[in-house]
């Protein structure tokens, strides 16, 4: 479903990346999109949902170069810890507020899903994305 549904039309709204980590394009804010799968998923159905960051770039080399251990770029599942950065799950940011996950199983059709998460980041994520952005 990511390689052959999620990442293309990703990719059409302009994002970069592959797998389960992508972001928007610019040169001073890292704005990633991280695929997070629950530790309940299984071999029978796999549950996930999706995380936003903004952090400046030049915020992230000052922080990394005091700590190291937060390596050259910010973690795209994990919150940077930084003022001024910005981290969300995808569902606080849908109309009905409540934290979200899918869904996807073996032998059952994906596009559905597929076209859901797509929907959610162009309506909701991205816009809110760009604003921590400008």
């Amino acid at each position: 479903m990511m390689r052959q549904q999620v990442a293309p039309a990703l990719r059409d709204l302009g994002l970069k990346g592959s797998g389960q980590v992508f972001s928007i394009p610019s040169d001073r804010y890292w704005a990633l999109i991280g695929f997070q799968k629950s530790v309940g998923s299984t071999s029978e159905a796999v549950k996930f949902t999706v995380n936003l960051q903004v952090v400046s770039r030049d915020d992230w080399a000052k922080a990394s170069e005091a700590q190291r251990w937060r390596g050259a770029k910010p973690k795209a599942n994990v919150r940077p810890g930084l003022p001024g950065a910005w981290g969300e799950r995808i569902g606080a940011l849908m109309p009905s507020g409540n934290d979200h996950w899918w869904w996807v199983e073996p032998d059952r059709p994906t596009e559905q899903v597929a076209d859901e998460v797509v929907a959610a980041l162009r309506d909701h994520g991205l816009p809110v994305m760009k604003r921590h952005m400008a």
